[in-house]
């Protein structure tokens, strides 16, 4: 059974001396609007997901196991969300989902504002990790708290993806923009290639997931609210571009990937 500790005395425990040895590679993931959908711009939808423990973004656990596995990385995942809010329902999904194993803090101590910052400064201080994988999305601060992360330690490669799942204002929507180094993406598949070109992941491990995860993309119908899928009916990435085309030829599933992309983030 997987183990979700939130931010406690035990998973500090756990981060502390479990996690005591440097780890060459971590992966730090947000989790609403990242991994399970939440509709975070909307505060009547966002109240239907509240204690959904189902609906997932296709794809997000078969890659943050691929990534773990190939280097072998350290988890964790990191919400603002309050642990009494959401604190049953991360768990929970990150369970049925599958998730790696890991560390999961919630908000309980830190404001809304300084928790991500902080949490994250606490775990690369204790970790010293020579790589930083960040996982995030465009609803609310994760592209800013990222940049700011990636400015205090320039000894550390950091690689940034933010989930594009609102248009920003340069397409009429609140979504927050990406800074230089960081990496848009609509589905797992775009990551996947990124980090196998930043040498992260084997031709294998990318294939795979590829061979699998494409063809449910590209099959699935309308815009749906509930279960695992690749585009719920909220998002809207007209800021997106596709930059993958040298990969066609390697993994020719990509150009079904690229034009079901391009087609449902034009509307």
């Amino acid at each position: 059974m997987r183990m979700f500790l939130r931010n406690s005395i035990a998973s500090f425990v756990l981060l502390f001396v479990s996690f005591a040895a440097s780890a060459q590679t971590i992966v730090v993931s947000d989790i609403d609007d990242t991994i399970r959908p939440q509709y975070v711009q909307d505060l009547s939808d966002s109240a239907k997901y509240v204690f959904d423990k189902d609906s997932l973004f296709m794809g997000m656990s078969e890659l943050l196991n691929v990534i773990v596995q190939d280097n072998n990385a350290r988890m964790f995942y990191l919400s603002r969300a309050p642990e009494w809010l959401m604190g049953n329902t991360h768990r929970e999904a990150l369970e049925r989902g599958k998730f790696p194993y890991g560390v999961y803090f919630p908000r309980t101590v830190y404001s809304k504002d300084e928790h991500k910052i902080k949490t994250l400064q606490e775990i690369i201080d204790k970790v010293k990790p020579a790589d930083v994988i960040l996982l995030g999305d465009n609803g609310e601060v994760d592209a800013s708290v990222y940049n700011y992360i990636s400015n205090m330690y320039p000894g550390i490669r950091f690689h940034q993806f933010i989930r594009d799942a609102y248009n920003t204002p340069a397409h009429g929507g609140e979504g927050s923009s990406i800074y230089p180094g960081q990496q848009f993406f609509v589905t797992p598949i775009e990551v996947a290639l990124e980090l196998q070109r930043q040498g992260f992941l084997k031709n294998s491990s990318v294939r795979l997931l590829v061979d699998y995860l494409v063809p449910l993309i590209v099959a699935e119908k309308g815009k749906p609210k509930r279960g695992v899928m690749a585009f719920p009916y909220f998002v809207e990435c007209r800021d997106f571009n596709w930059s993958w085309d040298q990969e066609i030829s390697v993994y020719p599933l990509l150009d079904k990937l690229k034009a079901k992309i391009e087609k449902r983030c034009s509307k």
